[in-house]
């Protein structure tokens, strides 16, 4: 018979609880593909990152030794001319071009006290099991709220009572982020109606058929358009190519969209979006989902980035280094994200229990209460690079901002 001591049980339970905050249905963990096994990176390294094509890129590499902060490359296409004919081809050699992205991790930590011996005799419920369970959908929800705010570019004025991430002018949000949130660059910010920037949006620029076709049309004619998405295992895709991007839209986006469609236009709508799931199985195709071409579009739940009228907004600005300004909206605007391959990063490093996770329960009061704290390492950045003449862009992810209804 095997003994396990106390640090071994501690060690099993941090893994445990690692695994089952990446299985819960949350929006990060829907739309990341598990790691390779085996993935050779520079200089000969073994590298873990998970599917190039998946919206949401899970790094491990922290996981494996000390540091703060992880690099990832792009690899930029040859684009020179060919040498045709007898024309020298000495010097003619285009050089393998990469750029650099790179992000940091930081310690999060969360703590709930169970109760004090009296508590635990009023309940049936083993509160020390529910305090653990509770950390865990904490940390869920958390990390998609993180993950919404940098892939959308901004935090926005919406708060209620189940937010955790408070607004950019509280001075707990930096550290809560980890990494600055970037406002979306200049090719790859959109907006409803016939509005041409954030500050020229009204009351009638709202999200509509015509939004979903306009962002359509602007991914077929980029020069540097998102790479579309392509989870494993999707049989459309290896069939005939049919790739797809994924639009998240606010509740009161998605509502606007369906009372200025027609009944027959909407049937249509969902219908493609059923059709599209029976070739594949996958959580981002349930619940309410309509598609448009090759966008999905669907609902993000939770804290929708709102800004109310009169409040300040940072934008980037139409140049090389994307450097942001402010701009005073007009109206209240709500914030829908277009997903590529590749838009966001997430990496985890190692806690002082050598995992990502950590768990660590005790006794205070003088030994009449008990505390439980999770500690994670981690953080999470958009992706965004410079292409070959210098330009900084965001690499998989565009944004609309569309009016809607205050409320």
């Amino acid at each position: 018979m095997t003994t396990i001591t106390k640090a071994q049980a501690r060690k099993i339970q941090e893994v445990a609880l690692f695994t089952t905050a990446n299985r819960n249905r949350s929006m990060v963990n829907m739309l990341t593909e598990e790691a390779p096994k085996v993935a050779k990176g520079d200089k000969g390294k073994q590298e873990r990152q998970t599917s190039p094509h998946a919206p949401i890129v899970r790094v491990t590499d922290l996981g494996k030794g000390g540091g703060d902060n992880v690099e990832m490359d792009l690899v930029h296409k040859l684009t020179k001319s060919p040498t045709m004919g007898d024309k020298k081809i000495a010097g003619r050699g285009e050089g393998i071009d990469f750029t650099q992205f790179d992000l940091s991790i930081d310690q999060g930590r969360h703590q709930v006290d169970a109760g004090g011996k009296m508590s635990q005799q009023r309940t049936t419920h083993d509160l020390k099991k529910t305090a653990r369970t509770l950390l865990g959908t904490y940390f869920n929800d958390l990390q998609d709220q993180i993950a919404t705010f940098h892939l959308a570019g901004a935090r926005g004025d919406y708060f209620a009572s189940d937010t955790i991430v408070p607004t950019a002018n509280s001075e707990d949000f930096k550290e809560i982020m980890v990494n600055d949130v970037m406002a979306p660059t200049y090719e790859r910010h959109f907006f409803g109606g016939d509005a041409t920037s954030l500050d020229t949006l009204d009351s009638s620029d709202v999200f509509t058929m015509e939004s979903v076709d306009n962002m359509d049309l602007f991914l077929e004619e980029m020069a540097n358009p998102l790479q579309p998405i392509k989870f494993m295992g999707d049989d459309a895709k290896k069939a005939n190519g049919e790739s797809f991007y994924l639009m998240l839209v606010t509740p009161r986006q998605w509502n606007s969209w369906k009372q200025t469609a027609s009944y027959a236009d909407w049937q249509q709508l969902t219908a493609n979006a059923l059709s599209r799931a029976s070739d594949f199985d996958h959580p981002v195709f349930r619940g309410e989902c309509a598609m448009r071409g090759n966008i999905l579009v669907k609902k993000y739940k939770g804290t929708p980035v709102r800004f109310n009228q009169g409040s300040t907004v940072n934008v980037a600005q139409n140049n090389d280094d994307a450097t942001e300004t402010q701009v005073q909206v007009a109206t209240t605007v709500d914030r829908a994200m277009v997903l590529g391959g590749q838009a966001l990063a997430n990496a985890y490093g190692k806690t002082s229990g050598g995992n990502s996770f950590s768990i660590h329960q005790e006794k205070t009061d003088a030994g009449n209460r008990t505390e439980t704290t999770i500690g994670w390492m981690n953080g999470l950045k958009k992706i965004r690079f410079r292409d070959k003449f210098g330009r900084l862009n965001d690499h998989g992810v565009m944004i609309m901002d569309t009016a809607v209804k205050a409320g």
